[in-house]
Formats: C-alpha cells, sequence, structure tokens
C-alpha cells in the first residue's frame, strides 16, 4: 500500500502532462516503501511452522494481530496508520495538481477541448472515490486500535458498503467512457508554430478550438501511412505498431482512431484487410493466390478470421464474390 500513492501521482501527473516519463527525482517516493520492506525481511526470514502458528493464533483471535510486530523498524500502530496516511497525503497533493491545472482560464487548443472535459471529469472521480475510501479505511485503522480489531471491524460494516459503492463507481466509469484512458493527449507543435498561434487573434482561436480538432493532421499521416505502408498486411500487426511508426505517443493514435476516425481499431485493421482482399480477387494485383492464399496475404490468420470479416463487410463469402466477378467479366 505504501507505493500506491506514488504510483497515482506519477497517473495523475502523466495524465495532465500527457507525459508517462519518470525524472530522476522520483526515487525519493520509494523510499518509504524501501525501509518497510528492508523491516520485513526478519519476519520474511523465519520458518514457514512459525508463521502458520501466527496465523492460526489469528484465526482464533484476531485481537492478537496488535501484539505480533512484522517490522523491525517501528511499532504495529504505525505499521497500520502510516500507509492511509501515506496514502491520504498523495491524494491530497494530487487534488492540488488536478485544481493548479485547471484553475488556468486559458484554454489550450493543442488539446481536444471534447476529451478535456471527459479526463476531468474521469480524474474528479478517481480522486473523490479514493478520497473517500483511504478516509473510510483510516477510520476502520483508528477504530481497531483505539478499542479492538474485533470490534473495530464488526462496527465497521457500513464503511465496507460505502467503500464497496466508490469501488464500483470507479469501475462502472471506465466501462461506460473508455475515452477515459486517453488521457489529455497533447498535440506537440514547434516554437514557429507556437509563436504563430499566439500571434492570431482571439477569435480565430476559438473558433479553430470549437470546429476543428487538433489531431486531425496526425489522423491524416496516420491514414496515409496506413494507405502507403499497409503495415496491416502483417498478422500480427498492433496499434503500438503505428505509434512506433508516427513516433508518438500510443494514446494519441487510440484517440485519432477512436475519437477522430470513430472506428475501433480492431474494425479498421479488418476493414483495410478486406479492402486489400478484394484487390487480389478482383485481380487489380497481379497474383494469383487459393483463397487461404489471399487471406494469409490479406493479413488475417486464419481462414474463418477472412471469411467471418469478408461477408460481414461485403455480404457474401470470398468465394461467391470470386465466382460473381468472374461471372460479370465474363458478360463483359
Amino acid at each position: 500500500m505504501l507505493l500506491l500513492g506514488p504510483f497515482l501521482l506519477f497517473y495523475i501527473r502523466g495524465t495532465l502532462e500527457d507525459n508517462d516519463g519518470l525524472t530522476k527525482k522520483d526515487w525519493i517516493h520509494f523510499i518509504l516503501a524501501l525501509i518497510h520492506l528492508m523491516g520485513i525481511i526478519p519476519y520474511s526470514l523465519q520458518p514457514f511452522s512459525e508463521k502458520l502458528n501466527i496465523a492460526n493464533a489469528l484465526l482464533e483471535n484476531v485481537d492478537q494481530i496488535l501484539t505480533i510486530n512484522s517490522n523491525y523498524f517501528y511499532s504495529v500502530p504505525f505499521n497500520f496508520l502510516i500507509r492511509p496516511i501515506l496514502f491520504l497525503t498523495y491524494i491530497i497533493y494530487c487534488m492540488y495538481l488536478i485544481w493548479k491545472r485547471f484553475a488556468i482560464p486559458n484554454y489550450d487548443s493543442n488539446i481536444p477541448k471534447k476529451q478535456l472535459l471527459i479526463s476531468l471529469r474521469w480524474l474528479i472521480i478517481l480522486i473523490s472515490s479514493l478520497f473517500f475510501i483511504v478516509i473510510e479505511f483510516l477510520i476502520l485503522t483508528v477504530n481497531s486500535i483505539h478499542t479492538k480489531p474485533s470490534i473495530g471491524l464488526v462496527n465497521s460494516y457500513p464503511l465496507y458498503i460505502l467503500s464497496g459503492a466508490a469501488y464500483c463507481v470507479m469501475s462502472f466509469s471506465l466501462l461506460l467512457f473508455p475515452n477515459i484512458l486517453y488521457g489529455f493527449p497533447k498535440r506537440k507543435t514547434s516554437e514557429r508554430t507556437n509563436t504563430e498561434t499566439q500571434n492570431k487573434t482571439d477569435a480565430s482561436e476559438s473558433e479553430n478550438s470549437e470546429n476543428e480538432d487538433p489531431f486531425n493532421d496526425l489522423t491524416l499521416a496516420i491514414q496515409e501511412y496506413l494507405a502507403s505502408e499497409k503495415p496491416f498486411l502483417n498478422p500480427d500487426f498492433s496499434i503500438s505498431d503505428i505509434a512506433s511508426a508516427m513516433q508518438v505517443p500510443l494514446n494519441h493514435v487510440s484517440y485519432c482512431i477512436n475519437t477522430v476516425m470513430k472506428i475501433k481499431f480492431s474494425d479498421l485493421k479488418s476493414d483495410l484487410r478486406v479492402t486489400y482482399s478484394l484487390e487480389l480477387l478482383s485481380g487489380k494485383i497481379k497474383h494469383s493466390y487459393t483463397i487461404e492464399g489471399i487471406a494469409h496475404h490479406s493479413g488475417f490468420k486464419t481462414r474463418a478470421n477472412f471469411y467471418n470479416a469478408f461477408k460481414a463487410k461485403i455480404g457474401m463469402t470470398p468465394t461467391e464474390y470470386q465466382t460473381s466477378n468472374s461471372l460479370n467479366n465474363k458478360l463483359i
């Protein structure tokens, strides 16, 4: 649990800055976790039989947990309290980062406005839910220390229910709004471009931010790359291949495909492969292949996948299409 705070900070900071890299100073956040790890080494090296005796004693009387010190450096109460307190500290600091980011009145035209609002709502839901859960856990811990763990646990069932509700809110948010995972994709611009943008009038900037997505240029570049290089012919083609080829973050490519192009990557990949197979079946590409060969050269791993994708897009099987195309050529 000592690592939850640093990981939350890295996620929030990376989302706000559209950067998932770590700095040299970030190792400081792991110091407490490292101290804790060193402190439990003596307990970890105990014989298994001794650990089994401790487990059996806790099963008989959970209150004995306050007498079993598993850390060499500090006491049991401190061990239980430091984790939620530290996590709560990180949560409050992340709240400050979010407030600081959105306290700026000027809208950054390099970030899609719609995505900005979606991500902001998600960060608020995430931080609020975690804050609520940690506060409940802290209350439970304090009650267990000042009374008895058995009494504190029994009297905390309402907290369990409320914590479960908070977890459900976070989980359903991810399911209902997958755009959350794109974060704040920010188009990188050169200094010259930034200068030109700053010299535009406020009215022009407002109009562009409302009517144009700042990732239109990258979307066009992705489409040109797919058309010219045809990376989808590789059976193992993935969205990360586009990101590597374009030298842009993965979430930028995901945003361009799902939001700007309005299509799922799996559907886009399938459509491109079917379109290429049509060229092979129609004889536009001077090669002679069997149906299995066409499926393989179009990027499909199996004949069944090829047939399913082809029929879903064209409305007939590849064999039926090939027969129909041959008849049309004879009539002509």
